[in-house]
């Protein structure tokens, strides 16, 4: 499944926010980490592909042993992901339980992100 992309903006409009506003899509984030394009990936963009740094791109660099600058090739393009950012304004737990308003939200919003072609949820402490 292709992942959609989204502005910020159009996250926080397609998302929306918990009940009380402390929970929302703030942005989205690479898991396990972003894919590092290195200067191989330009050289090969340059050379046969317009200077286009598309997937075409990335997957011909791949062919020819050029990974991720991050993690060196553990991972293929294609098995980095992408996980929705959610700006947290309360606690997480509240006495040792997920706070209740975050459980919620987070169980409004699955369907979407699946749909979407997200990995899941990643968070941003903003107390």
């Amino acid at each position: 499944m292709s992942k959609k992309s989204y502005k910020p903006e159009e996250l926080q409009a397609r998302y929306g926010k918990s009940e009380n506003g402390s929970f929302y899509v703030k942005d989205i984030i690479g898991v396990p980490h972003p894919y590092m394009i290195t200067a191989a990936h330009v050289s090969i963009a340059a050379d046969r592909y317009s200077g286009i740094l598309g997937e075409a791109a990335i997957e011909a660099a791949e062919k020819q042993g050029r990974y991720c600058g991050i993690c060196k090739g553990k991972l293929k393009f294609h098995e980095h992901e992408t996980a929705l950012l959610i700006g947290c304004k309360a606690e997480l737990k509240i006495d040792g339980n997920i706070n209740p308003e975050l459980k919620t939200y987070l169980e409004s919003i699955t369907d979407k992100c699946e749909e979407d072609g997200y990995a899941g949820f990643a968070f941003l402490d903003e107390n």
